[in-house]
């Protein structure tokens, strides 16, 4: 049986997004993978690292979902902070061009995960928290992972002021904020599931589905692939990953359909059993639903610790 460990990347996340790159359902895909992947470690030496989350995401991201013995624990816990060239969710580029710091801490007790991610922009008043839970059904060689996330954004940030890097001043009794059809409302509540598979070795297939219940209809679709190579024994790793967003309203109502292609790798070194350092370079294409907003391609950096108890 596999159980649940901490995003990273929830991202993480997220994110994404990450589940996504993974914050929120973004990061629980692309950080998740973390949570579920340090559960089934029989310690927590072989730690493996958003945004993109995971994840979460995950945060931060050991994808692989190895078929090992469960951990002699039924619960752990995992905190990481960081730095992000630029903060990306759902292929946009929510920080502007001077980044974000990230910090993410995850919890998880049997097959429960509960995650808190924030991210703080340097160049714009970006700001977001967001708080999930999920659930990890194992039904053999495919696994399911619903939940939940709340996403909240203080300052209600506008996509063209984060394309921008300028920091923007929300106006009173307003609760969001557009770029040509896009907007993001202040609060979120996003329900999602993810469903993969660990039956090929050091490959993990998966898709991600979003729905914000707030922005009816308001739905995003994320198909990843997610790999784990070591490259010393669990000491370092390399984790790459694909995948393909398709907008179902989430980010633009003006197309449904393409949204990004996104790559990138992630490094992590475990510094003993529960220091690691983690490090990649993520890209994003930008497609019809994307230039449909203004936003091009992205390309970004992150690094930063996390520490596993």
């Amino acid at each position: 049986m596999k159980k649940l460990s901490l995003l990273s990347t929830l991202a993480a996340l997220a994110a994404g997004s990450a589940l996504l790159q993974a914050h929120g359902p973004a990061h629980m895909h692309r950080e998740s993978a973390t949570l579920v992947n340090q559960a089934t470690e029989t310690s927590f030496g072989g730690m493996a690292g958003h945004e993109g989350h995971a994840h979460a995401e995950s945060s931060a991201t050991g994808k692989n979902f190895r078929e090992v013995e469960p951990a002699a624990r039924d619960w752990g816990a995992s905190l990481s902070t960081g730095w992000q060239s630029r903060h990306v969710h759902y292929g946009v580029n929510e920080s502007g061009n001077s980044g974000a710091y990230v910090n993410e801490l995850g919890i998880w007790a049997g097959n429960f995960v509960f995650n808190a991610w924030s991210g703080f922009a340097t160049g714009n008043d970006f700001q977001e928290w967001d708080f999930s839970v999920a659930y990890n059904l194992d039904l053999g060689a495919v696994f399911l992972l619903p939940g939940y996330n709340l996403r909240y954004l203080p300052e209600g940030v506008s996509e063209e002021d984060s394309h921008e890097g300028e920091a923007h001043e929300e106006e009173e009794g307003h609760d969001e904020e557009g770029h040509a059809d896009h907007a993001h409302k202040t609060y979120g509540n996003e329900v999602f599931l993810v469903v993969g598979t660990n039956a090929i070795p050091y490959v993990v297939p998966s898709a991600a589905f979003i729905w914000d219940l707030n922005n009816t209809p308001g739905a995003f679709l994320e198909f990843r692939l997610d790999g784990d190579v070591p490259i010393y024994k669990d000491v370092l790793v390399l984790e790459p990953y694909a995948l393909l967003g398709i907008n179902l309203g989430y980010n633009t109502r003006s197309y449904y359909g393409w949204n990004n292609f996104q790559f990138g790798v992630e490094a992590e070194w475990s510094v003993n059993e529960v220091i690691a350092v983690f490090g990649g370079v993520n890209y994003s294409i930008a497609m019809e639903a994307l230039n449909d907003i203004g936003q091009g391609n992205v390309v970004w950096a992150n690094a930063g610790l996390r520490f596993s108890f």
